[in-house]
Order: C-alpha cells, then structure tokens, then sequence
C-alpha cells in the first residue's frame, strides 16, 4: 500500500513564529518609509493602525530617519488662509544640475497642482474658537498658543504630520501673586529621546518686568511638571520671544546679538556676549533678523539685514562650545533684488546643507512673491522655482512673513 504524501501541520508555536517573521519585516519596510505616506497608511487596516501609532514604532521610525529634510515653512499666525509654503527638495534637485549663474537662471515647477489651500494652525479652532500663534518649532513639534492670548495659557504641543496636539497649563504657585510668563520653549531631541521638554520661564514678582525668575520645567515623559529651586537674573537686553533650542540649550537672542542659554539637561545657565570685532554692527539700523539653527541642528546662525543695504549681508555661527558669533558666510543678493519689482521683497526661510555633500552643497532659501530662491553660499549661484499657484492666494504677495518656522515631518507623540 503506498503511503499518501500528506502536508505538515502547522502547530500553533511555527504559527507563532511565522507571524512574528512577518511582523518584523512590515516593520522593517515601513520604518524607511517618510512620515506622511505612512499617517495615510494608517487606513490600511486595523493593525497597520495600531503599529504606525505605536510610540516604539515613531521613535524607532525617527531614529531610522535621523535628518528628515524641511518639508514646508509656516507663517506665524493661524489668521491666514494659506499659511505655509511646501519645500519639495526631490523636484528642487530634479532642476537642470549645472551651475546657474545670477545673471542668468532658469525658472522650475517642483510642485504638483491641484491641492486645495488648507490650514494646519486651524486645530484648536473647534475647541477654542482662536487662531493659533506659533513659538517656536523643533525636530517636527511646533509650541503654540492662543494668539489673542500671547502671555497667558494654554499652551499647546502640535504635530502637523499627525495633527495631534495636547495642551499645557503651566502650574500655578499657590500664591497670592500669581507669576507672569517671561518665556516658554521647547526642547525635543528625537536622537536622544522620544520624550520632549518645555521650559517656562516666570517671573517671581508677577510683573512682567520683573528682573528675578524661575524656572519651570514640563516633561513630557512624567506628564508633569516641576519647579527649579534656584531662581535666576533676567537680562534687560534679551529677547525672550526669540527662542530657538540647539546644542540641548534652549538659545535667547539679545538686543546686541548676545545670547543668553539654559542647559535642559545640565540645567545651568549661561551667557555669550557679542564679539568686540562686531560691535559697529549693533550700531546700523536693522531692517530683518533671522536667528536660525541650521544643519539638522548642528550650526547655529544670525543674519541681521540692515536698512542701507538690505541686498548685502553677513551669516554670522555661533562656535559650538559657545565661544561666540563669526562671520561664516558674505552674501550678495544684488542680481536677485533687481529682478524684484520695485514694490517687491524677499524674506529669509532657512539655511540648507545636503546631508550627502560638502559644504559647498550649502544653500540659503529665500522666498519672494510666487517664488522660492535658492542661493549657494559658497559660489553665489542660484536658482529660482515658481510656486504652483493657489486658489485664493495672491502670489504678488508674500506666503509668509520673516517671523516663520521650518517644519520637518515626524511620527512623534505629543
């Protein structure tokens, strides 16, 4: 009698197994997916709902993706219909490869058409009735609040990619005099954590003015928030709106380019003073001032563009151990500001740097009416792209004013 051939049963632990086979690889194929395609992944199912949302899984997507470029760059403020302009670098770098020179360029399309105008600062409307003012932005978080209410919370988290949010009070003190917010920054760091921190400086007084403050810090991994015991000297020359966090310090831009910081870790304090060499520029009339980190957070830069020569300018870096500003770059505009109308001007958005390239690759992008610019520092070429029209939006205008904030695609929890 011959034996039948009959198929091996599949026992629960093979079963176990295989499934955990085919697990490991969808997450390993969709870690190296970008950010947005994979919050419309979501639909898929009911499982690639549950890993996409699973914090592990953004902050093992983040870790895959430690440098995502600047997808867009948004206004400040929530009361305008259109209020970013999307960086589409695939098709920037698809542009004709050869060098351009200023007095003659070429004019590309790196955007699809169609897309309706929309606005992501609207996702407290429903709750709160207000537009949304924008802080500051880091790694792919935005710190907002309520625009109408600048010193007063809530406060909120926002993640664009995800359009979640989640709000924050700062505690009150039980005090008769309740403390005034000087200050609130954001410190997020996706290398070192998925967890974020918010650093709220008040004052002890309740004044405004008040020269003495503490600090408060928010983390977001205890979901609390806790009191500094030593209070700290308030800089009359600083500018506690102008924030930026770099080098794990939450970074104040003063009157006189100094820079006051707060260590978040080490949390100590310090203080840079402006470089007697660079003196004679405090004393010239500022037009526009763009205090960026740049790099993917490794360089931290100043451009002051002043009245008399606003075509002309110095890129000034911070040293990384804080030893102060130096002139990192000398940038000419003249051949682009004649190509500006009269009535036309351009606004600063970010410094570039390819990842894969030399220095040479660095870029600074520029925004003028229906146009992105973007100009290499090293060689003072450009190239100009046209951006796709929007219904509703008037491109002899500005999609976004000097005050604006890059945004980076992240699966981060707020």
């Amino acid at each position: 009698m011959e034996q039948g051939f009959y198929p091996k049963r599949c026992t629960s632990i093979s079963l176990a197994e295989t499934i955990a086979s085919i697990e490991q690889v969808l997450t390993e194929i969709l870690v190296r997916v970008p950010a947005k395609p994979l919050v419309r992944f979501k639909c898929v199912s009911k499982h690639w709902l549950s890993l996409i949302s699973d914090p592990k899984f953004g902050h093992r997507h983040t870790l895959q993706n430690p440098n995502p470029p600047v997808s867009a760059v948004f206004c400040e403020k929530s009361n305008r219909r259109f209020c970013f302009i999307p960086i589409d670098f695939d098709h920037m770098c698809g542009a004709p490869s050869t060098s351009i020179n200023t007095s003659n360029h070429e004019i590309q399309n790196p955007y699809p058409t169609g897309s309706p105008p929309f606005n992501p600062l609207k996702f407290a409307q429903n709750q709160y009735h207000a537009d949304i003012q924008v802080i500051q932005s880091c790694n792919g978080l935005f710190l907002c609040r309520l625009l109408y209410s600048p010193n007063d919370p809530p406060y909120f988290i926002f993640n664009p990619t995800t359009n979640q949010f989640s709000t924050l009070i700062p505690p009150a003190t039980g005090e008769r005099v309740q403390p005034s917010v000087i200050s609130i920054a954001l410190a997020f760091d996706p290398s070192k954590s998925p967890h974020y921190k918010v650093v709220c400086l008040r004052t002890i007084d309740g004044s405004k003015d008040g020269t003495i403050y503490h600090i408060v810090i928010y983390s977001s991994e205890t979901q609390s928030w806790r009191i500094l015991d030593s209070s700290f000297k308030r800089v009359s020359s600083i500018l506690y709106s102008r924030v930026l966090y770099w080098n794990g310090a939450i970074n104040w831009l003063g009157m006189f380019n100094e820079v006051a910081y707060f260590h978040v870790d080490e949390e100590r304090d310090g203080f840079v003073r402006l470089p007697p060499h660079l003196y004679d520029r405090v004393t010239e009339s500022t037009k526009y001032r763009y205090f960026l980190e740049s790099g993917g957070g490794h360089q931290l830069h100043l451009i002051d563009i002043f009245e008399h020569s606003v075509a002309k300018f110095e890129v000034l870096e911070m040293g990384k151990d804080y030893s102060g500003w130096f002139v990192k770059y000398l940038v000419d505009l003249d051949p682009i500001c004649r190509r500006l109308n009269p009535t036309e001007r351009y606004v600063v958005l970010f410094i570039d740097q390819d990842k894969n390239e030399e220095e040479e690759s660095s870029s600074l992008l520029l925004h003028s009416p229906g146009k992105l610019i973007s100009y290499n520092l090293k060689c003072g070429t450009y190239k100009s792209f046209e951006l796709t029209p929007k219904a509703g939006v008037k491109d002899h205008l500005l999609r976004v004013e000097p005050s604006n904030f890059q945004y980076k695609e992240s699966l981060a929890s707020v």
